[in-house]
């Protein structure tokens, strides 16, 4: 930090045998909520060796040309923030934007939709383009790029909801059934249902996604309840200008399709967005089908060079069929969800401080077979602001306060389960200190209030070592805690209004390489000790729902990129889970491989995923054997702004069961576009 002080604010140096035929090239730098960072230092790197052919700093508007000969790579980094990378190619249309994030010590994996994937984060993890590995959801991407997650389903689209619903997301053998252990976040939000608890990964489609973030580990700090295990962080799109337009089409095997519009114009201060999305399939089996419609829809202004104002409404609903296990199979069982709801939101950007102000509610209405109708909402509000206090001292500080519930009946059973709300509210602080040139340290806490138990306390620690120029080692201890549902509370199995949240103490140890700019890894070894897990112990009708439940979590992660050629990357990722309390189709082992081929007027992406063996029942006296698919997509660029797609999936036709009773489907493929003007 101290040494990019002292740089001139003009270019520092030039490689003029390089940059004799060059061509200059507007480069932004902003922040996460857009706004341009000042003062930050604009690197031209050579793509091959990673030397720095020359630099330049940003004006106040977080604005900077330099000259460019292609293929380049461009570096930004300033007080405050994570240094990032981009690749620029030949034929790319408009200035270069690179955004910063804060930095923070997280063991987080950036997963970048549809910008250039960074080649250069202080993150533990990778950065990739969902665009090209053929994920049809948020939840998919997550499965085939994250190895200590993982993602249940049941059929080549839906996850559905109740008795039989997958989309249970797990980080590092914590999440739960239904998932309440890692938590949603939407655009700085959190999001989920008001009487369950959990999220409906039905509606996280790829719609209005720019970017997803994934924590492993404990993110309560930050986030608070559930997101004990992690957190899985959506950002939206944000036009920087100009109009673009994105529409995307497919069509597969069992009538499975996609149909995606991303329509965003900015004016000199004003800038609206429109995203739509639809889904449909006939399903692998009888009783299978899917279907789902979103939209959303978003207008800000900048009030001032610093301020920025935005409301943002969005809608989905999806009707969802189970067909049942084959061994008990279904007939006319489904599942109906409409959700909507509204964020007003003012973002700031000075500089060194920048944060954001939400104001947001959302509302759902649910509609089962079996009975069950519920109406649930969520309304609150955040207030979270960083602060480059120094060269050497970063702070984080937010407060938020929200009330979620609703209301539920079963009209087949005549059952009324009335109407019940919780309301929280806490304060978290993070704070970062550059202790010298080699040596990072952080700590963060979190004071919260639950109405339904009173409060909970939640500090973090860590610390981030550089052996030498790319070998960096880091450690941290957290904690993380979900809070009782309203359903565990008064709803059903067996309500108890007196449980208490569950809690974990989570240590963890990473070391990342990076001896070239053509290879990176990382290995992280974990500890999470889970205490008062809440369990339902005893028979029907004698069930009894208690803090009874302990777990001893420890594994190995591993993740390797390398580039050996510059039109190919390979990608690696393993985990291994040893848990004295394995929840049912978690695996112990995880892979994921890429290999990704560049070809110029062509690209191509294999994707392997191999799966360990699992439990098939909360009893552990059955075991689900291990598989491993094979996907390949590639796409073919036709003209400017104009591309096809194939996708193949289970390439080897391998016969497997995520969980029990549903199998998958064998091989299948789809077909499309995509026009970009």
């Amino acid at each position: 930090m101290d040494g990019m002080r002292r740089l001139a604010p003009a270019v520092l140096f030039l490689a003029a045998g390089r940059l004799i035929a060059a061509d200059p090239v507007a480069v932004k730098v902003v922040d996460p909520h857009g706004f341009g960072v000042p003062g930050a230092v604009v690197e031209v790197r050579d793509p091959a060796d990673g030397r720095t052919i020359a630099a330049v700093r940003s004006n106040p508007a977080g604005e900077a040309e330099l000259p460019l000969t292609l293929p380049a790579a461009l570096r930004a980094s300033a007080d405050g923030f994570d240094a990032a990378t981009v690749p620029v190619r030949a034929g790319q249309a408009g200035p270069v934007t690179i955004r910063l994030t804060p930095a923070v010590v997280r063991s987080s994996v950036e997963v970048v939709v549809s910008e250039p994937a960074l080649v250069e984060t202080a993150t533990v993890g990778t950065a990739v383009e969902i665009d090209r590995t053929g994920a049809r959801t948020v939840f998919d991407a997550v499965d085939q790029l994250v190895p200590g997650a993982f993602v249940t389903r049941r059929g080549v689209m839906g996850y559905g909801i109740a008795t039989n619903g997958t989309g249970m997301v797990s980080i590092r053998g914590i999440g739960g059934s239904p998932n309440t252990g890692v938590l949603i976040v939407v655009d700085g939000r959190p999001d989920m249902q008001g009487l369950m608890g959990h999220p409906l990964p039905d509606f996280y489609s790829l719609s209005n996604a720019e970017s997803v973030s994934v924590t492993e580990g404990p993110a309560s700090v930050l986030y608070g309840s559930n997101a004990m295990g992690g957190a899985i962080e959506i950002f939206p799109s944000r036009p920087l200008g100009g109009t673009h337009t994105r529409l995307s089409s497919s069509l597969g095997s069992f009538l499975t399709g996609q149909h995606r519009l991303a329509h965003e114009t900015r004016w000199e201060k004003t800038y609206y967005t429109l995203h739509a999305g639809i889904d449909h399939t006939r399903g692998e089996r009888d009783g299978a089908a899917y279907r789902s419609k979103d939209a959303a829809l978003g207008f800000g202004r900048d009030l001032s060079s610093a301020w920025r104002a935005s409301l943002q409404g969005r809608y989905g609903h999806f009707h969802v069929e189970d067909p049942g296990p084959v061994t008990a199979p279904l007939a006319g069982s489904y599942a109906r969800v409409g959700r909507g709801g509204f964020s007003l939101n003012l973002d700031n950007g000075y500089g060194r401080t920048w944060g954001y102000l939400r104001l947001f509610s959302s509302h759902g209405r649910h509609i089962i077979t079996d009975g069950f109708r519920s109406v649930d909402s969520t309304t609150g509000a955040r207030v979270h602001q960083s602060f480059s206090l120094t060269s050497r001292l970063a702070l984080d500080a937010g407060t938020e306060a929200f009330s979620y519930g609703g209301r539920a009946t079963n009209v087949l059973g005549g059952l009324n389960y009335g109407e019940h709300h919780i309301s929280t509210a806490a304060g978290f602080s993070r704070v970062q200190y550059n202790a010298g040139s080699r040596l990072r340290l952080n700590t963060g806490l979190r004071y919260e209030h639950n109405s339904a138990y009173g409060q909970i306390a939640v500090p973090e620690f860590g610390a981030s070592f550089k052996l030498r120029t790319g070998y960096t080692l880091g450690v941290m201890a957290g904690k993380g805690f979900r809070s009782p549902t309203i359903r565990e509370l008064y709803l059903f199995p067996a309500p108890n209004p007196l449980l208490r949240p569950e809690t974990l103490w989570n240590y963890q140890a990473t070391l990342r390489l990076e001896p070239s700019r053509s290879f990176q890894s990382s290995i992280t070894a974990y500890y999470a000790d889970v205490r008062d897990m809440i369990v339902t112990t005893g028979r029907f009708p004698n069930l009894a729902l208690r803090n009874s439940g302990v777990a001893l979590n420890r594994g190995v992660e591993t993740t390797v990129r390398w580039r050996p050629l510059p039109r190919v990357q390979l990608t690696n990722g393993y985990a291994y889970l040893r848990s004295t309390n394995l929840a049912p189709y978690i695996p112990a082992h995880k892979w994921n491989f890429a290999a990704d081929l560049d070809a110029g007027k062509a690209y191509l992406r294999a994707g392997v995923t191999a799966v360990g063996e699992r439990w098939a029942n909360a009893a552990r006296t059955a075991r689900m054997g291990s598989y491993s698919t094979v996907s390949l997509k590639g796409t073919l660029p036709v003209g400017r702004g104009r591309s096809f797609f194939v996708m193949l999936d289970n390439l080897l036709d391998r016969r497997y069961e995520v969980v029990p009773g549903y199998p998958m489907p064998g091989v299948n493929a789809a077909g499309g576009f995509t026009l970009e003007f």
